[in-house]
Formats: C-alpha cells, sequence, structure tokens
C-alpha cells in the first residue's frame, strides 16, 4: 500500500510540473477514498459569474467552458467536494472527510450562475451560493424563485452575503464599526449581518449558519458582531487551505480567476492560493 501512495503522488507531481498542451487527465477510482488527516487541507473555491462568452473573463467573471473543464479536471482526479456546513464540521473535528476534499462557493447570486448548476448536477457537486438580500436580487442577480429552487436542493447550500453588499472602501462594514466620525455605526453593521439572515430564513424555511464578507473585508469586531447576528460559521478572502483545529470563523476561500489557463487552476486547488492572470476584458462589477 505504501508503494501504491508513493506511486500516486509521483504521478499527481508530474502532472503538476507538466506543460499545458499535450496534458491528459488520468482518471482516479471513485471507490472508498481514504480519509483526511487532520494535517492536511482543504481548499475552498471562490467563483462569481459564469458566462457563456469567453471574452468577458476575468477575476471574477469565468466562461462556462473553462468552469465545465475546470469541474471535469476535478471530477477526473477524484476530487469530492463538500458543503460548507460539513468542511466547518471537519474543522472543529466532529467528522472526517475523503481525502480529495473540495468546497465550492458562488459570491453574490449572480443569475449567470445557473448557467454553472447543470454541469454541478452532471457530477454529483455539492456548491454554496452567497446572496445579497435587498440589492442582489433579480435583475441580473437570481430571483427569489431561483433562490429557492437552489436551496431545495440536497447538494446545495444558501448561505448569506449581506443585506446591501457596502463595498466602497471608505464606506462599508470595517469602516462602520471602527470610525467614529462616521454617519454609520455598529449598529447599521448588526443589521446588514442579522435582517439578511432573517429575510433568507424566511424564504428558504431553514437555519443560514455561515456569512461571506462582502468584499473579503472585515475585523474582529465584525467577526463578534457576525456571532451576535446568529452565524456559527464565517467564510473569508484569504487564501490557503482549511485544516482539522483551524477557525471557523475565519474560513479560508481563494479566487479562481476566470482568465487563468487549467494548469494554474491545478496550482490554485492544489495550494490554496489565488493567481492573477492577464484580463481578456473583465472587469470586476459592483454588485446591485
Amino acid at each position: 500500500m505504501e508503494a501504491i501512495r508513493r506511486l500516486r503522488v509521483a504521478l499527481f507531481t508530474a502532472m503538476l510540473c507538466a506543460p499545458l498542451l499535450g496534458w491528459t487527465a488520468t482518471p482516479v477510482a471513485k471507490a472508498v477514498a481514504p480519509q483526511r488527516a487532520g494535517g492536511a487541507g482543504v481548499p475552498v473555491l471562490i467563483y462569481h459569474e459564469v458566462v457563456t462568452d469567453f471574452r468577458t473573463e476575468g477575476e471574477t467573471v469565468i466562461s462556462l467552458q473553462n468552469f465545465t473543464e475546470q469541474m471535469q479536471l476535478l471530477a477526473d482526479e477524484g476530487f469530492v467536494t463538500v458543503g460548507i456546513d460539513e468542511l466547518a464540521r471537519f474543522m472543529k473535528g466532529e467528522i472526517t472527510l475523503p481525502a480529495k476534499a473540495i468546497a465550492l462557493t458562488f459570491e453574490d447570486g449572480w443569475k449567470s450562475v445557473l448557467n454553472a448548476t447543470p454541469v454541478l448536477e452532471r457530477h454529483g457537486f455539492k456548491a454554496s451560493f452567497w446572496i445579497i438580500t435587498s440589492n442582489g436580487i433579480g435583475g441580473d442577480y437570481l430571483g427569489w424563485g431561483d433562490i429557492e429552487k437552489l436551496a431545495a436542493n440536497p447538494r446545495f447550500e444558501v448561505y448569506s452575503h449581506t443585506v446591501s453588499h457596502p463595498w466602497d472602501e471608505r464606506n462599508n462594514l470595517v469602516t462602520w464599526v471602527q470610525d467614529k466620525a462616521n454617519e454609520r455605526g455598529r449598529s447599521d453593521a448588526l443589521s446588514e449581518l442579522s435582517e439578511s439572515r432573517r429575510v433568507l430564513e424566511q424564504h428558504l424555511g431553514k437555519p443560514v449558519r455561515y456569512l461571506a464578507w462582502p468584499s473579503g473585508w472585515f475585523n474582529d469586531s465584525l467577526v463578534s458582531l457576525a456571532q451576535e447576528a446568529g452565524y456559527s460559521g464565517l467564510v473569508t478572502q484569504e487564501s490557503g487551505l482549511n485544516r482539522q483545529g483551524d477557525d471557523v470563523l475565519r474560513i479560508k476561500r481563494t479566487f479562481v480567476d476566470g482568465a487563468c489557463d487549467m494548469l494554474t487552476f491545478r496550482r490554485t486547488v492544489t495550494t490554496g492560493h489565488h493567481y492573477a492572470c492577464q484580463q481578456r476584458g473583465g472587469q470586476r462589477r459592483a454588485p446591485g
């Protein structure tokens, strides 16, 4: 068994170093997967828009073709998707996870993520969707009917991304709680967190225990407010892998830059780190 393990490690390392052109994925048996040791880390990937036009690919926009290829790679290499709740329980030492566990998250609730769901369904992949409950409903964003349908799928989770996603560098949740001169304050920040949870639970009829910070901006005061608002886990935009014993109030996640090639995607999955690639016309879009 040890010889087989070493051979698999050597093969995977060789594939990471191989050039993208001419590479062919080697399917990995999906039978009983070994359990992930406490020291190994789980990557959590961040996606935003999944579009049919590759010319708009960029930091937060990925083409459906590119996304489809990425999901096929994960399937071919035997990755097992897990939900955020499962990940949090693993981090707290309550459960074990497969050796190649990975979590997929979709930020902001863009309507274009409906392009991705058939791909996820085809592979039986789990995913979570993070919703802005006021100016992130309808239009370019998912409607409540879409959100409720996603939440009804046993493989999908729906969680909070605040009420209005304040993302101005000078006027956001962090400045509200730390800048005494700001007209907004602690109560406004708490409302963003608690009201979005309340509205989601009202629509979905199930507990909403997890929150994603707008633009990834937070501080210790906001973490305390999120706990006060009833959240048991918080996801960040801090790169890295998540291990047993890590803080579930600071779950690490990493961007998948839609303009990157497959080799870079493989590195992102392996390391949990974000790699910026040259954008082909794509620009980050402000929510709302």
